[in-house]
């Protein structure tokens, strides 16, 4: 279920906004805006699906439990119940908040319909990767593209773990433990359920979709007629900034500057995937994009990257980026005030396009 590319694209942004609503992440007094939690958690809060306490706290490693679970991915998922279906628990009964919400599940399969629904008891990791991997209608197949040492098949749970670990819903490492009987963190319940909107966002848009014949999902290629490859320069790198204002002002938006130490920064991330092999927004050598903009001592408020391979000049890679509209919203975000761009060449011959964009 692993995503492929041909000639490719990716895109990710992290808009920091002011808070405006009491149940923001930027209110809670334990989620510093550094948490690698944080832009999930800041997401869902204000969408309504994951609330603070009444101290103002989220409680980033306390458990969720079923019940929060519950009518946190019915709220994610926007799943009501029918006014005829009764599920037959005996621990849960109408009064209870979230009673609703779990017989909405209940009544879509996510649960089992048995007489205890143990409502306090906490969600387990593995119980997670099943509640979403039904929730949001995710195809499971048995291509298993990533698999860890603590989850045999033998493990109930062991289809939805793997289906989730290939889209990217979780991010343990390949071979690593993915502790499917440990408790679900309020801090990792935000992140799966916002990664997990996000694939369904390009889902529905039609970014990612479901190849019956290779059996996986995979992001849309663009079939952009490419010339001969011809020697890369740095003019062509800086004219993909030009390019991008050019898009900008044809939206009566300001141009952006461009940035020579976002641009060094942006060349360090095409020259990794280049060297090492890979096309991800994270990096095995800087971590995630904001990991990598602290290492390099970068000072940002909101920041995006979008990334591309396969193309051979700045006019086709920034016209790939325009006609995706997740890459279309990075470079005409009106946040922005910055950018930077960079791009190498691995050993094939294949180029690695980096565009960061930032606000300060």
């Amino acid at each position: 279920m692993k995503l492929k590319f041909a000639t490719a694209l990716l895109t990710t942004a992290l808009i920091l906004t002011p808070a405006t609503k009491p149940a923001e992440a930027a209110t809670f007094t334990d989620v510093p805006t550094t948490h690698w939690a944080y832009y999930a958690i800041d997401a869902i809060s204000n969408e309504g699906i994951i609330n603070g306490y009444p101290d103002g706290t989220y409680k980033l490693n306390q458990p969720v439990t079923r019940a929060q679970a519950a009518k946190i991915v019915a709220l994610a998922t926007k799943t009501k119940p029918t006014q005829n279906f009764t599920p037959d628990y005996k621990d849960v009964t109408p009064a209870h908040g979230a009673y609703d919400h779990i017989r909405a599940l209940t009544e879509r399969g996510i649960f089992n319909n048995s007489e205890a629904f143990n409502p306090n008891a906490s969600l387990t990791r593995g119980q997670m990767a099943k509640m979403i991997t039904l929730a949001y209608d995710i195809i499971v197949d048995d291509n298993d593209l990533i698999t860890f040492s603590d989850v045999r098949k033998i493990n109930g749970y062991y289809s939805y773990i793997t289906t989730i670990a290939e889209l990217g819903i979780t991010t343990t490492e390949q071979g690593g433990e993915f502790k499917p009987n440990d408790p679900v963190s309020r801090a990792h319940m935000a992140a799966f359920i916002h990664r997990a909107i996000e694939f369904d966002n390009k889902r529905k848009t039609g970014e990612i979709y479901y190849d019956y014949t290779e059996q996986k999902y995979v992001e849309k290629e663009y079939s952009i007629p490419e010339p001969p490859p011809s020697q890369m320069d740095d003019a062509q790198a800086a004219l993909t900034i030009n390019l991008v204002n050019n898009e900008r002002r044809q939206q009566n938006l300001a141009t952006l500057t461009e940035d020579k130490s976002l641009s060094a920064i942006a060349q360090a991330k095409a020259e990794d995937m280049a060297n090492n092999n890979y096309f991800a927004h994270n990096s095995p050598t800087y971590g995630t994009v904001g990991d990598m903009l602290d290492h390099f001592n970068y000072n940002w408020t909101a920041y995006g990257e979008n990334i591309a391979k396969g193309y051979t000049t700045a006019e086709t890679v920034v016209q790939g980026w325009m006609e995706s509209p997740g890459h279309r919203a990075n470079i005409l975000q009106s946040r922005f005030t910055n950018i930077g761009t960079g791009y190498a060449t691995d050993e094939n011959g294949i180029v690695h396009w980096v565009h960061l964009f930032s606000a300060k």
